[in-house]
Order: C-alpha cells, then sequence, then structure tokens
C-alpha cells in the first residue's frame, strides 16, 4: 500500500502550506464520519475469522516476501490464491504481462507478472459490474520503509501480513460468502501483481493493466465501481512513531485512533464511497471515514484504486490506514500472528453485507 505524498509531513517545506492543504480539505468537506446505526451486537463472525487467518498466515508465514525479486515465493503465491478461487468453483483468468525494461527494476525486467481474476455473474445481464481487487505481492527491500528506491534485494523486506496479506484474504473471503447469492450486478474478483514499489503508479502496476483491459472489454459505463482492500487487519493500539512523518493526517480526517477503518478516494469515487460508507455503517459496529480528496497531483492517491480513478471509474481503498496506527507497516514485523482477526472479521463481514446491498443480492425469505 502507498498512502502517498500528501500524508507525508517531511513534503511540505512550509506551515502555509499546510495551511492551503487545510483550507483545501475544509472547501471540499474531505473527510466524512459514518457512525454505526445497525446492528449493535456482535455477529457470528468465527468462519470467517479463521477463513482469513489461514489465508493470512499461508501468505506472510509460509510463503513470506513475495515479489519478483524473490520469484518463487511470488510464484507459489500466484498458485495458493489461483488453487483457493478453483476450490471454491470459480474459474480463473490468469492475466499475464511482461514487466517492462527499466534500470530501476533490476532482475524483475523481462519476468512475467500475473493477475488472478474470477467472476460472478449477475442475473441481470443488463446490469454493471462491480470489481473488488487487492495486490498479493510484497515490498521489496529499500533504504527506508518510505522510499521508492532503490531496489535492495540483498536487504530482507516484508513478509506482508497487513499489507496486504490481508487484502488477498479479504478478497478470497468475499469470493466465499457471496459465491451461491444470487445478485443482479456481476462482480469481478482480483489479486493484482506489482502494486509496491518500483512498479507503483507505473504501466507495470497489476491494477493499471487490469483496469485497461476491464475497461476495454466493458466500458466506463458497464462498471459500477472498484473497491480494494489494503491493510485491513490492526484495530488494537500498538506503536505508531511513523505517523509522526505524516502531520498532514489529522488534517485528512485520518484520525489517531484504531477503532475505525478509512474509505479513501478521489473525488472521482465521491458519491460512490460515501454510498458504500452508508451502507456500511448500517451492517458493522465498527465507525467508517470517507477520505475523498481532489486529484491535484501524481502524489494523491492510496492504493489499487488509482488504476481504475484514472480510466473513470469510481473507485476507493477499504484500510485500517496503515502506518498511521501501525509500525509494522513495510517492516519484516509485518507478520500473520500480530493482527487483530476478531475485529478483522467483523469488517468483512460488513462489506459482505455491503456489497450484497450494492448488488441487489436476493436473500432467501425475501
Amino acid at each position: 500500500m502507498k498512502i502517498k505524498n500528501l500524508l507525508h509531513g517531511t513534503n511540505f517545506s512550509s506551515f502555509s502550506l499546510l495551511t492551503s492543504i487545510g483550507a483545501i480539505l475544509t472547501l471540499t468537506q474531505c473527510a466524512q464520519i459514518f457512525q454505526p446505526s445497525g446492528i449493535c451486537h456482535k455477529p457470528d463472525t468465527d468462519g470467517i475469522e479463521y477463513d482469513l487467518k489461514k489465508h493470512v498466515t499461508k501468505l506472510a508465514a509460509d510463503i513470506g516476501e513475495r515479489n519478483h525479486y524473490y520469484q518463487k515465493s511470488y510464484d507459489q503465491a500466484t498458485s495458493y490464491i489461483a488453487d483457493e478461487f478453483k476450490k471454491l468453483g470459480y474459474d480463473v483468468d490468469y492475466q499475464k504481462y511482461t514487466i517492462s525494461d527499466k534500470k530501476e527494476y533490476l532482475d524483475a525486467v523481462g519476468k512475467t507478472a500475473v493477475n488472478l481474476e474470477v467472476r460472478k455473474p449477475g442475473t441481470n445481464p443488463n446490469a454493471p459490474w462491480l470489481i473488488v481487487g487487492a495486490h498479493y505481492d510484497t515490498r521489496v527491500g529499500m533504504p527506508t520503509w518510505n522510499c521508492h528506491g532503490p531496489v535492495l534485494p540483498s536487504k530482507t523486506g516484508t513478509p506482508g501480513a497487513n499489507d496486504n496479506g490481508s487484502g488477498v484474504a479479504t478478497v478470497l473471503t468475499l469470493a466465499k460468502l457471496l459465491k451461491d447469492i444470487p445478485t443482479q450486478n456481476g462482480i469481478i474478483f482480483v489479486c493484482y501483481a506489482n502494486e509496491e514499489a518500483p512498479f507503483y503508479q507505473t504501466d507495470d502496476m497489476g491494477s493499471r493493466q487490469h483496469a485497461r483491459k476491464i475497461i476495454n472489454e466493458l466500458g466506463v459505463d458497464n462498471i459500477m465501481g472498484m473497491m480494494t482492500p489494503e491493510t485491513l487487519g490492526v484495530y488494537s493500539p500498538r506503536s505508531n512513531k511513523k505517523r509522526r512523518s505524516a502531520v498532514a493526517g489529522s488534517l485528512l480526517g485520518v484520525a489517531d485512533r484504531c477503532d475505525y477503518i478509512a474509505f479513501m478516494s478521489t473525488n472521482t469515487g465521491r458519491k460512490y464511497t460515501q454510498k458504500c460508507a452508508e451502507i456500511f455503517s448500517k451492517n458493522c459496529r465498527m465507525q467508517v471515514r470517507t477520505i475523498c480528496f481532489p486529484y491535484l497531483t501524481k502524489g494523491v492517491a492510496w492504493s489499487d484504486d488509482w488504476s481504475y480513478m484514472k480510466e473513470g471509474i469510481p473507485s476507493f481503498a477499504i484500510t485500517d490506514t496503515a502506518y498511521m496506527r501501525c509500525d509494522d507497516y513495510h517492516e519484516t514485523s509485518d507478520t500473520a500472528e500480530k493482527l487483530d482477526y476478531r475485529e478483522f472479521a467483523e469488517v468483512v463481514h460488513g462489506l459482505n453485507c455491503m456489497i450484497l446491498t450494492l448488488t441487489g443480492a436476493e436473500m432467501e425469505g425475501e
């Protein structure tokens, strides 16, 4: 995950710039809080919790660092995700592409990257599709946790439990929960290659490849929107010294707390994001905050949602706010046993209910 430049206070040269950002946020009403307004009891999420922990443990503990600089582990992750989709009865589309020739990519040049896509058709063939996708690669070793290079393959990268084993686990679990429930809108589940640097916001980013492909196939009017689960596993107090480098966090509405999730987007996805947050708040005990910022520079972006925003598709990232609440972000300490699976499962349950509503699910007894 990359919540880029806007949150890094070290990138601002003066107090006046921060003041200007604050004014912009006020004018655009960037942040909005949605308090839980539906269920007040804990839902039965034991099965969800089991599945989430299983997937995160497999990816982060058994496989570990997975990127094109650790190709064997990358291939193991690809196979695991594809096999899990197949176990659920989906047909997997292996969308392959070749990484371009850029000197900063080092040994990754010319390798084959793979997006894994499956589809759940809707009952209404004219209804637009919903895309739910997360990246499965992890950050390679680099000089610091928040830089974009150079690549240091000899330095251990992250095992990627929260970033983004939690996101992949969410996609797989939602694909399972939604599999046999008729919905008017079709749903596309996808796991992406290459979200992390040095590929971030380049044509070699897996979601960039997918967004262009899906637009060519379906057209923008046949896509409801996209959402990407990104770093979703932390809900207990942690050391968060890294937040000190994000002095604009409070201005953005990213509170220094761990009892909420954030739906982050640019203005392209504002109405869609807020609609989703309103539905989510009726189905989960967790507070949700929408952070919608105008796309002023390349640095204003969150994660794989950027690729779809660039194509005019409403999109947002669903996140626990990553390094804004936990120092394990982009570190070797981002391990599977540290995630808060009970709360994580409640969030995924809420997302499932949200998607059921968005897609016009036909539930038994209705």
